[in-house]
């Protein structure tokens, strides 16, 4: 049995007698999380019945608002405006503050990913609760969070029922920050598990219990550094060292996976591209390697936007890929996240071409994320996988998301 698995197999047995220990009540935000069917997009509960889009890439909270209404006015010269214009999108020009009741009232800049738009409005506040896993406060509303008021046309394209976009990248303002207030015990960090398929996920803000089934999956949880880029502020970086086919290191480049002196380069992750992108240098390699692993398995046509496609059978059986990342942790992507099943006999790999000209070396897909417990714990610059969830026979939709 692999070794990682092992691990897992063992850390899930060795506390599956906690669900008879009693967890002190602790007053960690929950959700549960939705895959849509629309667009690829997941999606959590605020305010009980208003759905946001999980962007860990964006630096604040988006909400629609089409009544009109007046809203509060954050000052131009404020703290919290010049926070807006230091993590405004790359992808976007800088926004132009307006006037409102004679006060010069402060806008920011939101990017929509699918659209590739950007609209420019209102940085405001308000009241926005959220479900607690402690039974004696089951709810927790929060006054004065910072959120962009931006008009319904802009969110046009989003599935029905989904308000708006909640930007989870490490800022200030971002909604799991602005959530997890000290005085409530709250630590500054998010964990996240997105479901596979039509099962619910689960989203957890100020640290655990993750409690799955009988037992808590922070036992589950390697960590490893996350890496600063000064010039892509809303981004969770990973040093990564390098790529394995069947327990074989892809030779590449000594620097390729290193920034380079625009920013561009590096390994990020990303809740709006379906799978990983590999920068064509990487990609080529990387696809030789798999291509001659699975010789001996027939290859079909490709299925866009996916070019790698395999003929599967009743005991299909795919090459591991292992992720090296820098400190030597080993991030093990299980065939349930390298593959893609497009029909009952053909499985894609579920890795894309970037082109030359990708901004990153590497940006994780959703695909390879799912059914995978991940902890972005800013306040210490870790980050924490666990094994997929399937080979230990659980699924994101085990976590507990009510008291």
């Amino acid at each position: 049995m692999d070794k990682c698995l092992l691990l897992c197999f063992l850390l899930f047995s060795a506390y599956s007698y906690v669900s008879a220990h009693y967890y002190p009540p602790k007053n960690t935000l929950v959700s549960s999380v939705t895959k849509n069917t629309i667009l690829p997009i997941f999606t959590f509960t605020l305010n009980t019945n208003e759905e946001y889009f999980i962007h860990i890439a964006g630096p604040y909270l988006v909400r629609s608002c089409n009544d009109g209404l007046p809203r509060p006015i954050i000052p131009c010269g404020s703290s919290t405006c010049a926070l807006t214009r230091r993590v405004s999108p790359h992808q976007c020009p800088p926004p132009q503050n307006a006037i409102i009741n004679g006060r010069c009232a402060c806008q920011a800049t939101a990017f929509e990913p699918f659209q590739r738009l950007c609209n420019s409005n209102q940085y405001t506040y308000g009241d926005f609760a959220m479900s607690s896993l402690n039974p004696r406060s089951p709810s927790f509303t929060f006054n004065n969070v910072k959120y962009l008021c931006i008009p319904k046309p802009f969110l046009g394209d989003f599935p029905p029922g989904v308000l708006g976009l909640a930007g989870l990248a490490p800022t200030a303002l971002a909604t799991w920050n602005q959530l997890t207030p000290p005085r409530l015990g709250l630590e500054k960090k998010f964990a996240l598990c997105l479901p596979s398929d039509a099962n619910k996920g689960a989203i957890f803000f100020g640290g655990g219990p993750y409690k799955l089934g009988n037992i808590d999956a922070r036992s589950m949880l390697t960590y490893t550094k996350l890496i600063k880029n000064p010039r892509r502020l809303n981004n969770y970086f990973l040093g990564l060292k390098g790529i394995s086919v069947n327990g074989k290191k892809i030779l590449l480049a000594q620097n390729a996976f290193d920034f380079d002196g625009k920013g561009d380069g590096g390994v990020t992750l990303s809740s709006v591209i379906p799978f990983t992108t590999l920068r064509s240098d990487i990609y080529k390699v990387f696809i030789k390697a798999f291509s001659k692993a699975t010789s001996d398995i027939p290859r079909v046509n490709s299925t866009t936007p996916l070019e790698f496609c395999l003929k599967s059978a009743e005991h299909f059986q795919v090459p591991r890929i292992d992720l090296k990342l820098a400190d030597g942790k080993i991030w093990k992507v299980s065939p349930a996240n390298s593959m893609k099943k497009v029909s009952d006999d053909v499985a894609c790999l579920a890795f894309l071409n970037g082109g030359d000209a990708a901004a990153q070396a590497v940006v994780i897909g959703m695909h390879q994320m799912e059914n995978t417990l991940l902890e972005f714990d800013v306040g210490r610059s870790a980050f924490g996988f666990s094994c997929s969830l399937g080979l230990v026979n659980a699924s994101c939709g085990d976590f507990q998301t009510k008291p």
